[in-house]
């Protein structure tokens, strides 16, 4: 738990933002992978497709909010960068000593390299789930032929 710590202590407050981010964007991608699952299963065992979930947008609710969020964390990692060379060049003014420097280049990577893993995470995320919501309304339209068919 120390290495954590001292890892996203590493970044400033910048990593707080950022782990915000990476836990709503990890709930978003399970709460909607749980509801389309749930959709899915409710219209194979025989519910009207109406009725299985909440109609036909139950996958896309909150794509928006999770698509902002992977939009978000690469900016909040520049964000970092930007707050840790701001750190270094003040470092340099003061009297320019390595370790001052290298813990501001240190905070801009850090930042950076977390930004950049939790979008790449995201897209992947978004991507299954965007599949998933696929496969569900092929799903619901099938069904619903099957009806209009009569069978």
């Amino acid at each position: 738990m120390t290495a954590a710590w001292t890892w996203l202590a590493g970044g400033g407050y910048t990593m707080v933002a950022l782990s915000a981010v990476s836990m709503v964007l990890t709930f978003l991608i399970v709460e909607r992978l749980l509801a389309v699952g749930s959709a899915m299963r409710a219209i194979r065992r025989g519910v009207p497709a109406g009725e299985a979930g909440a109609g036909p947008w139950t996958g896309l609710r909150r794509m928006g909010l999770l698509r902002a969020c992977v939009v978000l964390a690469p900016l909040l990692g520049l964000l970092g960068t930007v707050t840790g060379i701001i750190d270094a060049f003040e470092s340099i003014v003061q009297g320019g000593y390595v370790a001052e420097m290298s813990r501001g280049i240190y905070k801009a990577l850090r930042t950076t390299q977390y930004g950049l893993a939790i979008a790449a995470c995201g897209v992947l995320g978004e991507q299954v789930l965007l599949r998933r919501i696929e496969k569900l309304t092929t799903l619901r339209r099938s069904v619903e032929l099957r009806m209009a068919e009569g069978g």
